[in-house]
């Protein structure tokens, strides 16, 4: 009887230390303690992804959550996929959909697509696909795509005459930034997440009103 008492008590006791490690091991809880440590400190850490593909589901779940969202990009294929898609769709679990305005690059000949130019030259140095338009051709693409939702009302575009340094997504809570570097697509970049109480989220949040407010 003894003997099956310990072996139910250690059960339980490995239960429960299993589900405290894999608690303490979660993105929510390392969030959590980011989050702690930024405002104890007065820093301004972020949690981080090595690239958008493991950024994906935190995304996803704090734009289902989100009032409003504002997209600065370079290509646009996001909004082909599942998690920007959605923000053309109902709301998923409310009805309603929230705010949503995006900034796309100016293209064509002009001057005021000498950035993505200058962008499509840093792709080329190492994806030969790249070079003679294929940015252009694909940033339009997505404008194509984007054009009945704004007809609708749905969403709002502009195009920005400035640099591609990075992608910035921002909703009422949180901000997502992926830093472009010249030597690798923004797929492949780090992704870091502020929340809306620290330094860098106002800071993008007022980089990305500028950048509106200037746009076509």
């Amino acid at each position: 009887m003894i003997n099956f008492l310990i072996g139910v008590l250690s059960s339980l006791v490995a239960t429960w230390a299993g589900l405290t490690a894999a608690f303490l091991w979660s993105g929510r809880f390392r969030w959590f303690l980011v989050t702690a440590l930024s405002r104890l400190s007065g820093g301004d850490f972020g949690q981080s992804w090595n690239n958008k593909a493991e950024a994906e589901a935190d995304i996803s779940r704090e734009i289902r959550r989100a009032r409003k969202v504002d997209l600065f990009t370079g290509r646009g294929n996001e909004l082909q996929r599942a998690t920007f898609g959605t923000l053309l769709t109902d709301h998923p679990g409310s009805g309603t959909r929230p705010k949503f305005r995006i900034l796309l690059p100016c293209t064509g000949s002009d001057d005021k697509a000498r950035w993505t130019r200058d962008r499509e030259s840093e792709i080329a140095s190492f994806d030969r696909s790249f070079g003679s338009g294929q940015l252009h051709r694909q940033i339009e693409t997505n404008v194509a795509h984007v054009a009945p939702y704004n007809r609708e009302g749905t969403v709002e575009t502009r195009r920005y005459d400035f640099p591609h340094l990075g992608r910035i997504c921002i909703t009422d809570q949180v901000a997502y930034f992926t830093p472009y570097l010249p030597h690798e697509h923004g797929r492949d970049s780090k992704v870091l997440k502020y929340t809306a109480s620290s330094p860098m989220y106002h800071a993008l949040n007022r980089l990305f009103e500028k950048l509106w407010d200037g746009s076509e």
